[in-house]
């Protein structure tokens, strides 16, 4: 079971366009909040809210009110990879408690929340639409616990195709073992939507050296290898090439990813979720 206690925060830098109560800054303008702006009486006649320094400065002798800022609710979809890798790997258990959080602090800030596990096909009993039903993240953290695992993560190119048309944020999870031009597709046509890669770790910290067993999680087979000190520094450095490589095509398309632990740790993602 999933603590009820965890929460993940998170923030966006755009403007919510649903008209909902939320905690969002809004595109309309409201009637509390910071000040949105300043606009002539004529535009928006609010007797309540002259500003009489700005109305007194004006050269045209405008009467000016201030223009309070709104606030409103959005969506937040989290998408996850669910191939056999993904369950291999140590950050793969822990999507169950992720959606649960993300859920959760959804309901809480009054955004809808939404769901979508993907392989080589969107999987249709692991996607919900966005709701803002009570209990949605759990509900979805207990498909998950009992879901098998799938093969291979090409439908991450279909993900537009089941977003809400309006703009929303969505928390991709996976660990990214892609062809870089396909998932360089897949984030362009992503582009209308605030999209937060989540990479989880694809596998374990290496030995020194030693005799190693290598499973592929996709196909199952096994293979026995000897890992030397400069076959280790070639495999950390191919890594490191990658890391990089998905770095930068994050950067170009989408927010910076955040790159979890084998624990999951939501405070560090809620963090790199509101920009800190």
């Amino acid at each position: 079971m999933t603590d009820p206690d965890l929460h993940l925060a998170y923030a966006v830098r755009w403007r919510a366009g649903d008209a909902r109560p939320g905690k969002h800054p809004a595109r309309q303008a409201g009637i509390g909040g910071a000040i949105h702006g300043v606009r002539p009486f004529w535009q928006w006649p609010d007797a309540r809210r002259i500003d009489v320094r700005r109305s007194i400065t004006d050269p045209f002798e405008t009467l000016m009110v201030r223009q309070m800022e709104n606030t409103g609710s959005i969506t937040l979809v989290l998408a996850a990879d669910l191939s056999a890798s993904m369950a291999a790997a140590p950050g793969g258990g822990h999507l169950p408690a992720l959606a649960a959080a993300a859920g959760r602090s959804a309901q809480r800030a009054g955004d809808a929340f939404g769901f979508i596990g993907f392989d080589d096909t969107i999987r249709p009993a692991l996607k919900l639409p966005p709701t803002r039903a009570r209990g949605a993240g759990a509900d979805i953290a207990a498909r998950l616990t009992a879901a098998s695992p799938g093969h291979g993560a090409t439908a991450i190119a279909d993900l537009a195709l089941h977003l809400p048309s309006r703009r929303c944020l969505l928390l991709l999870v996976s660990d990214f073992l892609l062809p870089l031009d396909l998932l360089a597709g897949a984030l362009a046509s992503l582009a209308r939507h605030d999209v937060a890669p989540i990479v989880t770790p694809s596998e374990t910290a290496l030995p020194r050296a030693g005799l190693l067993r290598l499973r592929d999680a996709e196909s199952g087979r096994t293979r026995l290898l000897l890992l030397r000190p400069m076959l280790r520094r070639a495999w950390q450095r191919a890594r490191a090439e990658r890391r990089a490589a998905l770095d930068a095509l994050f950067a170009r398309h989408c927010r910076p990813a955040f790159h979890m632990a084998d624990d999951l740790d939501l405070a560090a993602l809620g963090a790199c979720l509101c920009g800190a």
